[in-house]
């Protein structure tokens, strides 16, 4: 049952009154096509809006459809989606009363692609984030049960507030599964399309009794093609002073000097015209009294010439310094992560086909990656861990 639903003209927006992103949208409408299948149904948001949800309500008997959806945005993309599968009451329960009265199975499988390229985009897989709204039955055994609705015990949760957002924080979800083809039992629609071998049928960790969930992805940048993903891989980033996955030396954090790491990068494209490095760290939640200000962001550096290829500890004598998060002036603000454990700071250099038109004082995280647009060659991170002492 293919079915086309046409949203064009929308746009969306990533501001949202108790959410900042911490990544501008770009201003470049693009048109987007999604394939999606769903048992029992689904409705489909992004960037905050709702594109389309399945045209054949869930109160249908064996109601198990594939619907076209085209839209427009921009990217970043946040992908929402609230996936149910179908009971006839709080008791999780279908076909209630008759001979086949049962616990429901469910399943999902959606991927979208640009329009006029046919990139995919994004598709489903464990990647994903879940959070289940409701489970029911808790007591699978009262399945045989008469009086269900009575025998039946559930657990319904409200939905987070503004999880369909770019800025809602979803580190404490759960990833999701992934099932096969006869896990799930695909049916009717499901055939319709002809799906990426990457796309994955998902849900949260059990088919049967979690009964709505809500499905999350974030999609920051436009698909590379190959001869670009060739670029990605021989272009590194590194450091003389630590290496990927070590420890982030203290002379780098407020606990020591504070001064900035030295790195050091070979690999770029030939078409290269400049760099771009940016620091961030992706914070814990916020302590009571404080706000979400999103990634921390201690070090951008744009304009870096093509021919250089490295910055020197304290000073990197090539590029502009742009902001830090805490707003005080451009340069380096060393990380000084509050709370025990390990944190993780991500050094990533892009390679880019121009330079920027940007002043230094305007030069945020959300700015950069606004301007960078369009213009990305290639890409290269380095991450560090750091553990302050209590």
């Amino acid at each position: 049952m293919k079915r086309l639903l046409i949203l064009a003209g929308i746009t969306f927006s990533l501001i949202c009154s108790s959410i900042t992103p911490t990544i501008a949208t770009s201003t470049k409408l693009i048109s987007f096509e999604a394939h999606v299948w769903a048992d029992n149904w689904f409705s489909l948001y992004i960037n905050g809006k709702k594109v389309g949800e399945d045209s054949v309500p869930i109160t249908t008997e064996r109601s198990f459809n594939s619907e076209r959806i085209i839209f427009k945005a921009s990217y970043p993309l946040t992908i929402a989606v609230v996936a149910k599968d179908y009971t006839e009451n709080a008791s999780g329960l279908e076909y209630i009363g008759k001979p086949n009265q049962q616990i429901g199975d469910a399943g999902l499988a959606l991927e979208i692609s640009e329009v006029a390229s046919k990139k995919l985009v994004a598709q489903t897989d464990n990647l994903w984030k879940v959070f289940v709204v409701d489970k029911a039955p808790l007591n699978p055994e009262c399945v045989t049960s008469a009086h269900p609705l009575t025998d039946c015990k559930n657990k319904n949760v409200a939905r987070p507030k503004n999880w369909t957002a770019y800025g809602f924080k979803d580190t404490s979800w759960s990833k999701a599964s992934v099932y096969t083809q006869e896990e799930v039992g695909v049916k009717e629609g499901y055939f319709d399309f002809t799906w990426s071998d990457k796309t994955q049928l998902i849900w949260s960790s059990d088919l049967k009794l979690d009964n709505t969930i809500l499905l999350r992805k974030l999609v920051k940048s436009p698909p590379v093609n190959t001869t670009t993903a060739a670029k990605m891989e021989s272009f590194s980033l590194t450091s003389t002073d630590f290496v990927d996955g070590g420890r982030l030396p203290v002379e780098f954090t407020c606990d020591g000097a504070g001064i900035s790491p030295p790195l050091k990068w070979s690999g770029a494209p030939a078409d290269t015209k400049s760099f771009v490095i940016i620091m961030d760290h992706i914070p814990g939640p916020p302590r009571p009294g404080e706000t979400d200000s999103g990634n921390h962001f201690y070090m951008t550096l744009f304009n870096i010439p093509a021919t250089a290829q490295s910055i020197a500890k304290s000073a990197p004598g090539v590029g502009t310094l742009g902001q830090n998060f805490l707003g005080r002036g451009v340069g380096y603000t060393p990380p000084c992560s509050q709370g025990p454990g390990d944190k993780k700071y991500t050094f990533t250099i892009y390679a880019l086909s121009s330079d920027l038109t940007l002043n230094a004082s305007d030069a945020t995280l959300s700015k950069l990656v606004e301007a960078m647009n369009g213009k990305i060659l290639a890409k290269s991170e380095l991450s560090v861990l750091y553990s302050r002492k209590q």
